[in-house]
């Protein structure tokens, strides 16, 4: 572990070290120009089918909210706005909205399971939601995009889809939606012809240190985290130890690059103590000879950034000598939960009946043109493309 959280030190100093060449003052700007009225946009993740219900990954709910309409929606602050919906209320566990499409919407809920309901029913404009017990937290779920009517029209037309490029259309511009690896995205975005791009895992002290790229770098703490789900069927005491021993130190260095911080537990505001963890590491290790012959097979994430991480867990683990093998299994998996919802509690929900040690909080990072007037991420990681307004073409940057 001492040697990978070194490598990443002396990586890092000799990029700061450059940081300082008169070289950087002279740098060519980026080119900044586009075709008229078209933003374009790369993900890593392209939601295939386009269906509201599919969409799980960042990159897949940013296009699902371009496409399709939510029940209710939330605004700057984070609360609760019209949508479909432009009123509610409440009875005890029923609800009333009055909503366009309500039986669309209705068709939906059922479908996409989103809440426990005892029963969902639409008459006009009405819509009536009669919940299994109270939920205050119901306007917020009527926000997820698993609750868009995929049949309603969505904040923008589309005009064409594949697995690979999606383009709708809005007030007479367009989003052009590519599914790109995030090297070959940000080779395009350098040349200019990306005007939004994932910055590659890495990569996000190197686009500080760039005088090219630096200004249009966008990073943000995301209210998702990384967590260990084990099976069941891991003893308590085994789970405990992982927890204890999981380095999170370089999960935060080498994958979020110091952009989000370690955690120790799904409590947003909770702040990891150096020294309560350095003590339950000291404890953890006097365990581990008693768990050395017990073998935890953690399954290979599909997510490259994902697959990374857990990489470098089960290699500090068995630097150890526990017995974690990362040769695809069942016993563990590392995996991104996102909150739904901007609420601390949507998050923990997720968790709840689980068994999940947290590693490290999420952070989102992008490449993003001064083309683009008005973008912006919230801590869901939506970006509203109906906001952003395309500056006039005049120069390169």
């Amino acid at each position: 572990m001492g040697t990978r959280r070194a490598a990443a030190l002396v990586v890092l100093a000799a990029a700061a070290a450059g940081c300082g060449s008169s070289s950087h003052g002279h740098a060519r700007p980026l080119p900044a120009t586009g075709p008229p009225n078209v933003i374009r946009v790369a993900l890593a993740d392209l939601l295939w089918p386009l269906e509201p219900q599919r969409a799980k990954t960042r990159d897949e709910i940013v296009l699902a909210r371009m496409l399709f309409s939510t029940p209710l929606q939330t605004d700057a602050s984070g609360a609760p706005g019209p949508g479909l919906c432009a009123s509610w209320r409440a009875a005890g566990s029923t609800w009333r909205l009055s909503c366009a499409h309500a039986g669309a919407i209705a068709v939906q809920l059922r479908r996409a399971r989103v809440l426990r309901v005892r029963s969902i029913a639409a008459q006009g404009r009405e819509l009536t939601i009669a919940l299994r017990a109270p939920d205050p937290d119901l306007p917020y779920r009527l926000t997820e995009i698993a609750a868009a009517p995929p049949g309603v029209p969505g904040p923008f037309r589309l005009i064409s889809a594949s697995p690979k490029r999606v383009v709708a259309e809005r007030n007479g511009v367009r989003v052009d939606v590519r599914k790109l690896a995030p090297y070959t995205a940000l080779k395009l975005f350098r040349a200019g012809k990306l005007d939004e791009a994932p910055v590659p895992l890495g990569d996000i002290r190197a686009a500080e240190l760039d005088p090219r790229l630096a200004p249009d770098l966008r990073a943000r703490r995301l209210l998702a985290a990384d967590v260990v789900e084990f099976s069941p069927t891991v003893p308590t005491a085994a789970r405990q130890v992982y927890d204890d021993t999981a380095d999170r130190a370089d999960y935060q260095a080498l994958v979020s690059e110091f952009e989000a911080p370690p955690a120790e537990s799904l409590a947003v505001h909770g702040r990891p103590s150096a020294s309560k963890a350095a003590i339950a590491l000291r404890e953890a290790k006097k365990r581990i000879p008693g768990l050395h012959h017990l073998p935890v097979r953690f399954a290979e994430p599909a997510d490259p950034t994902l697959a990374y991480g857990s990489d470098l867990l089960v290699a500090g683990w068995r630097d150890l000598g526990l017995g974690a093998v990362g040769a695809g299994g069942h016993d563990a998996e590392l995996k991104r939960l996102a909150a739904p919802y901007p609420k601390e509690r949507a998050l923990t929900g997720i968790a709840r009946g689980k068994h999940v040690v947290p590693i490290a909080w999420v952070a989102d990072a992008r490449l993003v043109s001064p083309r683009l007037e008005g973008w912006s991420e919230d801590e869901l990681g939506n970006v509203d493309y109906a906001r952003i307004r395309l500056r006039a073409p005049s120069r390169s940057r």
